[in-house]
């Protein structure tokens, strides 16, 4: 049975906190469905990201658990098109600098491994063996990061890597003991922010935020009890607008806690329900000051939950025919544009769809 991409960490998230299907409008105001003939196979799309207004990658996976197929597709600043993957592998995260780089992460019968996009064509990279790869992320100087865990959950060990240009290597980041990365956004080389928890006391779970300015490490913590190890809430995404806007996506898991929206304003943190306590998967930036969070759905339209710094917006997005799931979405840089990935989960086939509201 093949694993998909996105929803193992869908998954996991849903256990214990259950699928809410999120009240929203009849009207799918703004989200439309765009229609591509690279997506037409039969399979997921998982995670999407542009580096610019005209690079933008989305990616996903068809085949089996033994013969996977990795499906890319790319957007050209007018269509979205198919590229090609060097080898069969299934795609977890997809990360664009901008046009001439790009990085995607994923996992086969062989091991973890990654892809790097020169501009040109995609190339198979080394990817160390160090958990399952969960996030990448890249800004538009060509910094990327990437995190892997042993625990797609978020309640295991985890690792971070650094792109040197040619290799991932560990960036030696000053954990505290017991610590798991579960979210990664790059803004610039001295921008860097990290999200994840830490059972550092053994007897409890609680967050925390590293942030890197270019020199060092600085370790930012966030209140609240995520739980007992074990049977931990986690930080799943991290949004950072800037140093004094930055949000964490919490899932409460199995814990005794809210799933809720973390917004931390360079000093203190507010915390923000989550409207009817859905479970959330995905978090972007709005392209303003906002984010837009994808909850777990349970019907035949993706929803999308827009928090603009004061309030919530609910929206559905077109109606399918089967179960549909966006997993990812993210701004269009120097648009008003948002892009979002996902799969309708229909009886026969599954149908990998793109939205776009504007």
């Amino acid at each position: 049975m093949r694993r998909d991409a996105a929803l193992v960490i869908a998954t996991a998230l849903a256990c214990g906190a259950g699928t809410v299907a999120v009240a929203a409008p009849a009207n799918a105001a703004g989200w439309t469905n765009i229609p591509s003939t690279a997506l037409t196979y039969d399979g997921t799309l998982d995670r999407v990201d542009f580096g610019a207004g005209d690079a933008g990658w989305a990616v996903g996976a068809a085949g089996s658990f033994f013969g996977p197929q990795a499906k890319i597709v790319r957007w050209t600043g007018s269509a979205w098109v198919a590229d090609t993957s060097p080898v069969g592998f299934t795609p977890i995260d997809v990360a664009v600098a901008g046009p001439s780089k790009a990085w995607i992460i994923g996992y086969n019968l062989g091991g973890t491994l990654g892809l790097y996009w020169n501009g040109t064509a995609w190339s198979q990279v080394a990817y160390p063996l160090v958990g399952f790869p969960t996030a990448v992320s890249a800004a538009p100087d060509g910094t990327a990061y990437s995190i892997a865990g042993l625990d797609a959950s978020g309640g295991g060990p985890s690792a971070i890597l650094r792109w040197t240009g040619s290799a991932w290597v560990d960036p030696v980041v000053p954990l505290p003991p017991s610590s798991s990365i579960t979210a990664v956004d790059v803004r610039a080389e001295d921008d860097v922010w990290l999200a994840g928890t830490t059972a550092e006391t053994g007897t409890s779970v609680t967050g925390l935020v590293m942030h890197f300015d270019g020199t060092s490490w600085t370790r930012i913590n966030v209140p609240g009890d995520l739980g007992v190890p074990g049977s931990q809430g986690t930080l799943h995404r991290i949004v950072a607008n800037s140093p004094t806007n930055v949000y964490v996506l919490r899932a409460r898991q199995n814990a005794q806690t809210t799933n809720a929206l973390l917004r931390y304003d360079g000093t203190s943190w507010t915390t923000i329900n989550l409207p009817l306590s859905a479970t959330g998967i995905g978090l972007s930036p709005d392209g303003d000051d906002g984010v837009v969070v994808l909850p777990v759905t349970t019907g035949a339209n993706s929803q999308y939950m827009h928090y603009n710094g004061s309030s919530w917006t609910t929206l559905n997005g077109p109606a399918r025919t089967g179960t549909v799931q966006a997993t990812d979405a993210d701004a269009r840089p120097g648009t008003s544009a948002i892009v979002s990935a996902g799969t309708d989960t229909q009886p026969s086939k599954k149908a990998p769809f793109i939205e776009y509201f504007s």
